[in-house]
């Protein structure tokens, strides 16, 4: 009896210690697993660096080496991984752990696919030969911006656009591939549905009319339009009516500018410690006595004048367009109102545009059509760069350098025209806030732009 109850005791054991370690390696069998593999670019053999390997499904992946090799974990002894790499299609494999995974990826060609305007006719991407950039429409359509030209600031290498003053509406300097002329002008040549503008349109042009945009850098590109092209040429497609039903569309964006830095003034007590140390026998006169001490300008609230003449300035952009027609007339009739404050006070930009595309089949290889634009531009207020008699005149000098606080005799700043602290001989400063509250200063602009053509298709 004791010796079955010994026996049975051990095969209890015994069997007990096997399903264990089935368990255990039951366990170890649905551990992690590593894959290796290698990705190449299937016509070179070449290896693909940085390409991003990650199993289907789960959030961790990694890179490959200089090498084209990589090592992932995953769940299984076989896995489906996904590969990308920027310029290749991306690419889903089926892989298995304990060998060396070779994937190879296929070149993408959407980009070398694209069409691209290049001044005398549209191309695809590859076969062009000279520098050729098309900007991203839609992207550039995102910004809140009132012009096109904004919109292209750090878009476009080797493109630079600046303002010379900020203020709303002040036309931008678009300058390609850096200055080509000392004494000469830089802008580029504009070309709008095919016809040559020597001026900017940067104002007269809605954005959302835009339908592409092509800049054309080197010579090879631009000698088609002579020494106008010198500086590059800027070619942009407008949107036009298509067969079918009407298309309406409104698109409004509105926003909030404000100055994001301001600078960091002189306090009451410090600007009368600073005068004091200037010239202590003059501005002794002007800040101390009547029981007023240099102390008790810590306890006196000064003025900002960045306060007094900044504010949070309101955008608002309206767009409305028709487009539409038949298989032998097109058409596309638009408008847009731009309502811009500027963050000086009493500054602003309006502009209210209208456009008219006609397009009409008069046989089978004729085709006629016309492109009317009008613009009015009105811009008002201080210029900030603007160039004064005096330099310590301008707008910027004295808001920075207009004292903060006022004499004994003098107490309130905001109803004084002058600072009459000063020799007007030799520092002429004007109260900045009385100046941008009476500065009117309008600039109106009206711009009519009007083309025709007649095409004759003597091919197909």
């Amino acid at each position: 009896m004791n010796t079955n109850l010994k026996s049975n005791s051990a095969v209890r054991h015994l069997v007990t210690i096997l399903i264990l370690l089935a368990a255990v390696f039951r366990a170890s069998a649905d551990g992690p697993y590593t894959i290796r593999g290698i990705v190449l670019e299937f016509d070179s053999g070449e290896p693909v660096i940085g390409a991003s390997i990650a199993e289907k499904g789960a959030p961790a992946s990694v890179i490959t080496d200089i090498n084209g090799e990589f090592a992932i974990s995953v769940s299984g002894s076989k896995a489906v991984i996904d590969v990308k790499s920027v310029g290749y299609e991306a690419l889903t494999a089926e892989v298995t752990a304990g060998k060396t995974n070779t994937l190879r990826l296929h070149t993408s060609n959407n980009l070398l696919n694209e069409v691209v305007v290049v001044g005398y006719g549209t191309t695809t991407r590859k076969d062009v030969t000279g520098a050729v950039a098309k900007v991203d429409v839609k992207e550039m359509q995102k910004a809140p911006v009132s012009n096109f030209e904004e919109a292209l600031a750090g878009r476009v290498a080797g493109v630079q656009s600046t303002s010379g003053d900020g203020q709303p509406g002040s036309e931008l300097s678009i300058v390609i591939r850096g200055n080509n002329s000392v004494t000469q002008s830089n802008a580029p040549l504009y070309v709008v549905d095919g016809f040559p503008l020597e001026t900017s349109v940067g104002n007269v042009l809605n954005p959302e009319e835009i339908e592409s945009m092509e800049i054309l850098k080197d010579a090879s590109a631009t000698a088609i339009y002579g020494a106008r092209g010198a500086n590059g040429v800027i070619l942009i497609t407008t949107k036009k009516g298509k067969a079918g039903r009407p298309v309406v569309s409104y698109n409004l964006y509105m926003g909030v500018q404000r100055t994001i830095k301001k600078q960091e003034m002189l306090d009451p007590y410090e600007f009368v410690r600073y005068q004091l140390d200037v010239n202590e026998a003059l501005y002794s006169s002007m800040y101390l006595g009547n029981e007023m001490t240099l102390e008790d300008y810590r306890n006196v609230g000064g003025i900002d004048w960045q306060d007094q003449v900044l504010r949070d300035a309101f955008l608002m952009n309206h767009s409305l367009s028709v487009r539409g027609g038949s298989d032998n007339t097109r058409y596309a009739i638009s408008g847009s109102v731009v309502h811009q404050d500027g963050v000086i006070t009493n500054s602003g930009y309006r502009k209210y545009q209208g456009r008219l595309n006609l397009e009409q089949n008069l046989s089978r290889k004729v085709k006629a059509g016309v492109n009317l634009n009008y613009t009015y531009n009105k811009k008002f207020g201080t210029i900030a760069s603007e160039q004064n008699s005096s330099p310590t005149a301008s707008i910027m000098y004295s808001m920075w350098g207009y004292r903060p606080v006022g004499t004994l005799w003098q107490s309130d700043l905001l109803d004084n025209l002058f600072d009459d602290t000063l020799d007007p001989t030799r520092d002429y400063r004007i109260n900045p806030v009385m100046a941008v509250r009476n500065e009117y200063n309008p600039m109106h602009t009206n711009t009519f732009i009007a083309n025709a053509f007649v095409q004759y298709k003597i091919l197909d």
